[in-house]
C-alpha cells in the first residue's frame, strides 16, 4: 500500500528569498499560504497556486514526497 499523501505545513511551502528584487529589503523566507492569503486568493486559485508551488519545489529537491504532476491534476 503506497503512503497517503496529505496537506497540513511542511517545510515543502517554505522558499528562502535570498536575492529579493528590492535591493533595500533583507533576504527573507516566505511561506506559500501566507502569500497565497497576503493576496486574497480563492480557495481554487490557492489550490492552484499551491500545485504550481509543489512542483517548483520539486524540482529544487524540497519537493512533496509521491507528488507528481499527474497526482495533482487528479486531486
Amino acid at each position: 500500500m503506497s503512503e497517503k499523501l496529505s496537506g497540513g505545513f511542511n517545510n515543502y511551502y517554505l522558499v528562502q528569498v535570498t536575492n529579493p528584487q528590492r535591493m533595500e529589503q533583507p533576504p527573507y523566507q516566505a511561506e506559500c499560504e501566507d502569500i497565497i492569503q497576503a493576496l486574497n486568493m480563492t480557495f481554487d486559485e490557492g489550490r492552484l497556486f499551491k500545485a504550481l508551488w509543489r512542483n517548483a519545489a520539486a524540482r529544487l529537491g524540497n519537493g512533496k514526497p509521491g507528488n507528481t504532476s499527474v497526482y495533482d491534476a487528479e486531486k
